[in-house]
């Protein structure tokens, strides 16, 4: 479309934040028909919106057809921008609501997905303790990986992601919660579990490894005499996608431990030299620095006092 001769002045109005709502839901969704279902109206009405939101901008905000949706440029920066104006008119609300003695909103919270199987993982506990302190609050959950997690809190997409804690990102507080014991595994149709005590470091190499696409470094475990070992074939960004590929007896393939304890599918998985694949992962809970929601923080305070009590039974 043409750009608009009279640019937007600047103002909005609640219309305006209206369809800002639906771009924004229509990018985070990844196109028109994905977002039709979230949205709960059809897609011409979803088309019509976009397009009136572009007409007053004045700018072509996406590329949509068969070639599928993308984020023009200035589309990218509408985006962002909205995230942030709706993220503030959120805590605006909430903020207000709290002026009458009662929190309210929604808590989103992100979890990797393979912590639910996990006795050290304590998100029922938090919940139901937040939910008890704040009845209004309305809770989401999502299972997504790592890194999109970080992002989405980076974007204000949602309050608060348990996630790997490898790393330490600007503008995100992070709060270590405890380790997770993982191990490399192989299915009894491979050929390592014909005979476990015949395996040797050496013979690793020999064989195909499925790994996470967003980890680089397959040799993240401890032991420096592991590393180098293993020979990368495949790549998963889900953990039922992992134990797919080791199931086929043709991968071997680090998972958590307590998963492969408490998974149907993994009860015949044997561990690979567990003295020497085996390490552990740093669990932590990751909000907004700073400016995080009142309704962020108020989950924050219940972490860290559960971790608190944990600790304070642990010794």
């Amino acid at each position: 479309m043409e750009e608009s001769k009279s640019p937007f002045s600047g103002r909005l109005s609640d219309g305006d934040i209206r369809l800002l709502r639906v771009f924004c839901t229509v990018v985070q969704r990844g196109g028109f028909a994905a977002a039709e279902s979230e949205l709960q109206i059809g897609l011409p009405s979803i088309s019509r919106y976009i397009k009136d939101l572009e007409t007053r901008f004045g700018m072509r905000l996406c590329q949509r057809g068969r070639v599928g949706f993308s984020l023009t440029e200035r589309g990218a920066q509408i985006y962002a921008a909205s995230l942030r104006l709706l993220e503030n008119v959120s805590r605006f609300e909430t903020e207000v609501r709290g002026v009458h003695g009662e929190l309210n909103g929604t808590l989103s919270i992100g979890v990797v997905d393979s912590l639910v199987s996990d006795p050290q993982f304590m998100l029922r506990e938090l919940i139901e303790a937040f939910k008890s302190r704040h009845p209004m609050i309305t809770i989401e959950i999502m299972v997504r990986t790592s890194n999109i997690i970080e992002q989405a809190v980076l974007d204000g997409s949602i309050q608060a992601g348990f996630v790997f804690g490898r790393r330490n990102l600007n503008k995100l507080e992070k709060l270590d919660l405890y380790n997770e014991r993982n191990g490399l595994y192989c299915s009894d149709a491979h050929p390592l579990a014909e005979n476990p005590d015949a395996i040797t470091p050496d013979m690793i190499g020999n064989y195909d490894y499925a790994g996470y696409s967003f980890i680089n470094d397959p040799g993240r475990f401890a032991s420096d005499e592991a590393k180098g070992l293993l020979r990368t074939a495949a790549g998963v960004d889900h953990l039922e996608a992992l134990v797919t590929l080791i199931e086929t007896g043709k991968f071997i393939g680090f998972l958590p431990e307590h998963y492969v304890r408490t998974f149907w599918r993994c009860a015949d998985f044997k561990p690979i030299l567990p003295a020497l694949f085996t390490f552990d992962t740093a669990i932590a809970l990751v909000t907004l620095q700073g400016t995080a929601s009142p309704v962020a923080a108020a989950f924050n305070k219940v972490v860290k006092q559960h971790l608190q009590i944990r600790q304070m039974q642990r010794s």
